[in-house]
């Protein structure tokens, strides 16, 4: 679980960094790239694992041996020194739901802005 999260930390740190730039305001691009970010640096961080799920244990076995693979978000260091804790998964958990948050938010902005716009262009007709 480590390593999900640190690849997924990565992309989602400069996503709210972004989002505190812009003053809390979040485009559709935002909303469908940040995700999509995260999932490419998770698939980079654990792509040492990967070989285990194919059923290529010998590559998996050989890939766990060597320092090498501390090009992807130090994969060999954290596999060394990695400690079992739920703190992963509330960490993880965490950046998933402010991300629903911030998609919860834009949507609640928009149909205010659209119902504005509706209720403002009654009252012209009327």
């Amino acid at each position: 679980m480590n390593q999900i999260v640190i690849g997924a930390a990565g992309p989602f740190l400069v996503a709210i960094l972004i989002y505190a730039f812009r003053r809390g305001r979040a485009g559709m691009p935002f909303l469908v790239l940040t995700p999509i970010a995260m999932l490419l640096g998770t698939l980079w961080a654990t792509a040492p694992d990967l070989p285990r799920l194919i059923g290529r244990k010998d590559l998996y076995d050989r890939l766990a041996r060597d320092p090498r693979t501390n090009i992807f978000l130090f994969h060999y260091t954290i596999d060394q020194t990695e400690t079992d804790s739920a703190w992963w998964v509330v960490a993880f958990l965490a950046m998933v739901a402010s991300l629903m948050l911030i998609a919860w938010r834009e949507l609640h902005r928009a149909e205010t802005a659209a119902r504005r716009a509706r209720d403002a262009a009654w009252e012209r007709r009327h």
